[in-house]
């Protein structure tokens, strides 16, 4: 196995983010609002309001990859809170009532606002933090979409963000942009156009790019989707994977397959995995996970789209539509197999796997492994037994061939 070249972007990923936290900090001392806000949360509207916002999801990450969650988990483990919780929300919770701050102390807000399309923990979480804070708390509520959107659904989303404007309106003292809110979707628009692009360079066979090297690069299309920052940061990282393919440098030089993962990746374990697979010529080329961000926003009646986007989402949606969403991806980047990753940090990603990965197997004929883990806390890591599951799979995808 050749030794994996960094991407000359990371540096820049490292100063993007800094320069990110260090602007939380200057809101701060300026009196700029600093709202807490979900992974899948309509952003843009904040950043049209003049409205800084900060993603505790990020900050959990960080902690996981750095792997301290453990130790963050214990502080809010001491207050009650169930170590089978969503590890981001522990280490969020952990680090509010923490002497010490091994990742930096979390950043607190003047108003949380969280969206539960992706699950029940995240309001619950927020409204806690609010009441920590003593700050307010809004909640957009989308409806479970079991078939096809319907227009209700997307009226009642609507209805929430016209609510949530005249909010925005409230706390900055100022008539909302609604400009702005244009300038900001054009970026957003931008943003994920070029993450989807780079993403798609995953299904060339050997390819250049792929999910662990995903993973590192995500963090601007999640916190500063809708910026100049962000488009600029994408446009480079794209010239340099196309730089890649001219000159024939790849993800994993002797790639044999590809292989679906399903969700979050094990942070404080991504190079221990980017390694495993690499040692098999198996490229992990593609994740709904790192697909979310998918956004497509329509200027000509944007809190429409916005609604339709952030009600959508694949978390949100029916078991057989899950299904599908794995299968478009099984088709169009040509994988091999599947690895389906039970997180117990992450309970709707997690449901039913066991039964999805017999269904996968049965209409599309791959094999598939389902392993257990959290994406955050080591202590419910055992590198024996995932091994356990794991070797078998790839002695399956070898025999294939």
């Amino acid at each position: 196995m050749s030794e994996k070249k960094t991407f000359k972007t990371a540096a820049r990923m490292k100063e993007i983010m800094q320069e990110y936290y260090a602007k939380g900090a200057a809101a701060k001392e300026k009196r700029i609002p600093v709202a807490w806000v979900t992974a899948i949360f309509p952003v843009e509207l904040l950043y049209a309001a003049g409205i800084f916002p900060y993603y505790p999801e990020n900050f959990g990450a960080l902690a996981s990859a750095r792997k301290v969650a453990d130790k963050l988990s214990r502080y809010a483990e001491a207050k009650g809170y169930a170590h089978d919780l969503c590890g981001y929300a522990r280490c969020g919770i952990g680090d509010a009532y923490a002497e010490e701050h091994p990742v930096g102390e979390i950043l607190k807000p003047d108003v949380t606002f969280c969206c539960n399309t992706q699950c029940g923990s995240l309001s619950k979480w927020f409204e806690v933090a609010s009441r920590f804070y003593n700050v307010p708390y809004f909640l957009l509520d989308a409806p479970q979409i079991l078939d096809q959107p319907e227009e209700l659904a997307t009226g009642y989303y609507v209805d929430q963000l016209k609510e949530m404007i005249a909010f925005l309106e409230e706390i900055t003292g100022k008539p909302f942009d609604y400009d702005r809110l244009l300038e900001v979707l054009h970026l957003s628009n931008e943003t994920c156009r070029l993450w989807n692009e780079i993403l798609d360079t995953a299904a060339m066979k050997p390819a250049p790019f792929g999910f662990f090297d995903a993973c590192f690069h995500m963090a601007p299309i999640v916190t500063m989707r809708g910026t100049r920052e962000a488009v600029e940061y994408y446009q480079a990282l794209k010239e340099e994977v196309d730089e890649r393919i001219k000159e024939g440098k790849y993800a994993i030089p002797n790639e044999r397959f590809k292989i679906y993962f399903d969700h979050i990746p094990l942070w404080p374990k991504l190079r221990w995995f980017s390694e495993l697979f690499a040692s098999h010529n198996s490229l992990v080329a593609v994740s709904q996970y790192t697909h979310s961000w998918a956004y497509s926003f329509d200027l000509e009646r944007p809190l429409e789209s916005l609604a339709e986007n952030y009600t959508e989402e694949f978390v949100n949606r029916s078991f057989e539509h899950r299904l599908q969403l794995k299968m478009n991806f099984f088709r169009k980047y040509g994988v091999d197999g599947f690895v389906l990753f039970s997180n117990r940090s992450c309970k709707p990603t997690s449901l039913g796997l066991y039964d999805k990965r017999s269904v996968l197997s049965e209409r599309t004929g791959l094999p598939g492994v389902v392993f257990d883990a959290d994406m955050s806390d080591l202590r419910f890591f055992s590198e024996a037994q995932i091994l356990a599951r794991l070797e078998p799979f790839f002695e399956q995808l070898a025999s294939s061939q």
